[in-house]
């Protein structure tokens, strides 16, 4: 015995006309999070790590 379809909600009136109103506020906002701050931290994050990858494999204690 088949299942039903189950039917897909749509939005209508002021909810859809609110919906429709973000979508176009963020798409046109989109991409303006400034990531600097985090993409600094990160590389500090990279060249503290390889440093201390270095001074393992200098003493032989690196095990890859």
């Amino acid at each position: 015995m088949a299942l039903a379809i189950s039917n897909i909600p749509v939005l209508s009136g002021d909810a859809a006309i609110r919906f429709v109103r973000t979508a176009e506020k963020n798409a046109r906002n989109r991409g303006s999070v400034d990531f600097s701050s985090k993409r600094e931290m990160w590389r500090s994050f990279e060249s503290k790590n390889a440093n201390r990858v270095r001074k393992l494999r200098e003493s032989g204690k690196w095990p890859f």
